[in-house]
């Protein structure tokens, strides 16, 4: 058999996947990405992109493709329920989905103050293939149809023995850290023998049906986000994929009264949506049939020394909200800069640590929130976060971890949205002009830590010079104001990152605030320097 050694070795090329590949690649770590299917997503699902994620897409250089992918997707508006397609009254659906667009039109003003990025729709199926041709241009490695039956783990790193399920080919990698991005039925986790917590099954279990038909002579039109069937002979909800002539059809079906997947023919399921639409003599053309359940259900740990769980293998949770696969992304992004900082000696081991510590707290809220969205959808159990903010729910969270140096006597709520330069916050955005554009204060966040200041920075820049050199780091030093280079264009950074103008506010390679001070401080270096070390864990003093 072959060996081989890469720094890091993922499993799974789904969307967690191959987001780990490509934050490895900006960090300039290689890997190697091993899919047991023959290519990319084939099955409409996970649509929704939050405005965060479009954030991640935007560092990768990536939002532009998939804002163009989504187009088709940009103006689907609201709910709406009828018997049949075939009695859908158009002026019903007409007010919805003006009613809809007034709702919108309040969150995107909401999200317009706080990103330079709008959430899009683009299903995996269309995602992955731009995910992946990215991938392909940069460092790292893909195979599909490669497949891992074992592995082990030992003080220095992790062996595996993954398959060419074509040839049958067997090959052994070794690499330093395993990143288990390989789904729901995760074999990496069982293996780890990791136990999950969660009320399991809570939405009941659903087929769905991928299909094509003509509907535009019913629709007339009309742009939609869900239409609920209430037909008893097929009882489900029709979405649109591509807003012309492709849906998905989802129909409830239950185990405890014997059906089974496998019951869903591909007959059954023309008969089904034949029903639903109304009408039995319309084409329709059977794409794909998924079985799904909704699920909420979260590992007990993220991590087994050095192997990491990520996305569905870490977490699973209800559709409600469309925070799942967003949330396996941003476990992606937070595991990424942490793992390239110990591979290339820049940081202490330890400081993986705080990937569990940061992210488990992260996504039990957000898989409750989406639980309770769900319970409030179907009018069933007992919500417990409904005084939570639904956009401090994708942005506003805070990390607690010794990767964060926290402000005492702070609290941080979550019925609210507080983005003010509290360490442990996303890093607010703001508006800059450099030179003849604008920017974002995101957009200044690279593979590097980044220093924000006044505009009098000599000491804050000679500061980070001398702690980058010791530590053999780089740190960017950015002035902002109206004498700097960087010019304040929408609002005022000291206010928005509450700071004084001698202040300085430390930004992780993530976005996320690692620490502030407000005013100038006596022997900055010497306190940036046990700033750095303490976050990169290798001090772990209290600052």
């Amino acid at each position: 058999m072959k060996h081989k050694h890469v720094p890091v070795l993922i499993v799974g090329g789904g969307l967690t996947g191959l987001t780990s590949a490509l934050f490895l690649a900006r960090h300039n770590t290689d890997y190697l990405l091993i899919e047991k299917h023959a290519g990319t997503a084939i099955h409409p699902k996970a649509g929704g992109i939050t405005f965060r994620t479009m954030e991640l897409f935007r560092q990768l250089g990536l939002e532009k493709a998939i804002r163009t992918a989504s187009e088709p997707l940009d103006h689907i508006r609201g709910r709406i329920a009828v018997e049949t397609i075939k009695n859908i009254d158009l002026t019903e659906l007409k007010q919805g989905e003006s009613t809809q667009r007034e709702i919108d039109k309040k969150i995107v003003e909401r999200i317009e103050k706080i990103s330079p990025s709008k959430a899009a729709s683009c299903y995996q199926m269309d995602l992955e293939p731009i995910l992946l041709r990215a991938a392909e241009q940069g460092k790292g490695h893909i195979r599909y149809n490669t497949e891992l039956v074992a592995y082990r783990q030992d003080d220095l790193g992790v062996t595996a023995t993954i398959v060419d399920r074509e040839t049958g080919t067997k090959e052994i990698i070794r690499s330093d850290y395993l990143v288990a991005a390989d789904g729901a039925k995760s074999t990496i986790r069982k293996h780890m023998k990791i136990p999950t917590t969660g009320r399991g099954v809570i939405g009941g279990h659903y087929i769905n049906i991928y299909f094509q038909a003509d509907l535009s002579y019913f629709l007339k039109g009309s742009q939609f986000g869900w239409i609920q069937i209430l037909n008893p002979e097929a009882f489900g909800a029709f979405i649109t994929v591509n807003n012309r002539d492709e849906w998905i059809y989802h129909v409830a079906y239950n185990p405890s009264n014997g059906e089974r997947p496998e019951d869903f023919s591909e007959e059954r399921c023309r008969e089904i949506i034949k029903k639903a639409i109304g009408v039995s003599t319309i084409d329709i053309v059977i794409f794909s049939i998924l079985p799904w359940a909704a699920v909420e259900h979260t590992a007990t740990c993220f991590m087994d020394k050095r192997v990491f769980l990520t996305g569905d293998a870490a977490h699973l949770m209800p559709p409600t909200g469309g925070f799942g696969s967003n949330t396996g992304i941003q476990d992606a992004h937070n595991l990424a800069w942490k793992l390239a900082a110990v591979i290339q000696k820049k940081a202490h081991p330890r400081l993986l640590q705080t990937y569990h510590d940061e992210r488990y707290d992260v996504v039990e809220k957000t898989t409750k929130y989406a639980s309770d969205l769900l319970f409030k959808a179907m009018n069933k159990g007992v919500s417990t976060l409904n005084n939570m903010d639904h956009l401090a729910i994708t942005v506003g969270y805070k990390y607690s971890s010794e990767a964060i140096i926290e402000e005492k006597f702070t609290t941080h709520r979550m019925d609210r949205l507080e983005l003010n330069g509290k360490p442990g916050t996303r890093a607010p955005h703001m508006w800059l002009k450099d030179g003849d554009k604008y920017i974002s204060v995101l957009d200044l966040i690279d593979e590097n830590f980044v220093l924000l200041t006044g505009e009098d920075n000599k000491y804050w820049r000679t500061a980070a010079e001398d702690v980058a050199s010791h530590l053999g780091i780089c740190i960017d030093v950015y002035g902002l104001g109206s004498e700097s280079n960087l010019v304040e264009y929408e609002g005022n950074w000291e206010s928005v990152y509450n700071v004084s103008s001698e202040g300085a506010v430390l930004i992780r390679p993530d976005g996320f605030v690692a620490w502030r001070t407000k005013e100038r401080i006596l022997h900055s270096n010497v306190i940036l320097k046990q700033v750095m070390t303490t976050i990169l864990g290798e001090d772990s003093e209290t600052i």
